[in-house]
């Protein structure tokens, strides 16, 4: 099924029968003619709020809310209106529909999720020709075990990076890959102390343990696994079961791979599960913070609007970094 009108399509006065992805809930309040909740929904192009004016059946109204999961496609009919200058949905089930849930299936999850403007087929082009250049054969084998797997490419070219900081888009993942790979390529000529071999092979394969991290069938959410063990083990585990069926890997090779991976997030407090005690390891986890940091940032000011005061705040974890826009 089509999805025919987004976000940024929308004007005050427009009738309304559309679908978006709920993204957050909101309390269920009282007015004066009964009960109200709000919605933010949203899909590739952007969010707003959602207005469900109920009436005096609270538990009628209440069913509804608890009816609704983070998550779900809903189908909203309704009207745009402007409060105090911002855009809403207004949603009177007396004069419409109202609100009902559709299925995922019936829709693209690029209608409701960004994707990278990049394109994908260049991008992995572009990453299979410097994986070319790893002078290393058992690394490069390595690596091409998983380049050359159909079903691991279609995942890794589809996959976001992370869920709402940076590089937060379908094929994210793979762009945020050949960034740390065409950096760290950079780095080994300024370092040539560096084994160039090992820290491209450990820049294309850091990360690829994201593809079991998210869900993205209408927004991006982590797996049970994200939550539980992480990325960062999940990867050391994969790379680990592909070298073991390469006949004559070397032990200590693998053994620096592991290191790498392991500790690419540098600090512990930032969930790395070993503080970076090589070269290389050192030179993978600056490569990826900049690239991490410098892509959030370049997002977070692509999203201001022509409204915004001229220095924002960007929030992440307790970080707040200004931004200046003229």
């Amino acid at each position: 099924m089509e999805k025919r009108t987004y976000v940024e399509d929308l004007k005050e006065g427009r009738e309304l029968n559309e679908v978006f992805v709920l993204k957050r809930k909101h309390q269920l309040k009282d007015y004066n003619r009964g009960w109200f909740f709000m919605l933010t929904v949203g899909d590739r192009t952007g969010e707003l709020p959602v207005y469900f004016w109920g009436g005096h059946d609270k538990e009628q109204v209440d069913s509804i809310f608890d009816s609704l999961k983070v998550g779900d496609i809903l189908r909203i009919t309704g009207k745009v209106s402007r409060y105090k200058g911002d855009l809403r949905i207004s949603v009177n089930p007396e004069q419409y529909e109202g609100i009902k849930k559709a299925s995922k299936d019936d829709f693209d999850p690029s209608d409701f999720i960004p994707t990278s403007k990049r394109d994908t087929d260049e991008m992995f082009k572009n990453l299979i020709e410097y994986v070319e250049t790893i002078d290393d054969s058992n690394l490069s084998e390595l690596v091409m075990s998983f380049l050359d797997d159909e079903e691991f490419v279609d995942a890794f070219k589809r996959s976001p990076y992370s869920k709402g900081y940076s590089y937060s888009y379908l094929g994210g993942l793979l762009e945020h890959t050949l960034d740390d790979v065409e950096m760290a390529d950079a780095v080994s000529r300024t370092y040539p102390e560096l084994d160039r071999n090992l820290l491209l092979a450990a820049a294309v394969v850091h990360d690829f343990g994201k593809v079991h991290e998210y869900v993205y069938e209408a927004a991006i959410d982590h797996t049970t696994d994200a939550m539980m063990i992480g990325h960062t083990v999940l990867c050391e585990r994969i790379i680990r079961d592909r070298i073991e069926e390469i006949p004559g890997f070397p032990e200590e090779t693998a053994r620096k791979l592991y290191h790498i991976i392991l500790s690419h997030h540098g600090d512990y407090e930032w969930g790395s599960a070993r503080s970076p005690r090589l070269e290389e390891a050192v030179a993978l986890h600056h490569i990826d913070l900049l690239n991490v940091r410098m892509r959030g940032f370049l997002q977070a000011k692509e999203e201001l609007g022509e409204d915004d005061e001229e220095m924002v705040y960007v929030t992440r974890k307790g970080i707040e970094r200004p931004i200046f826009t003229r």
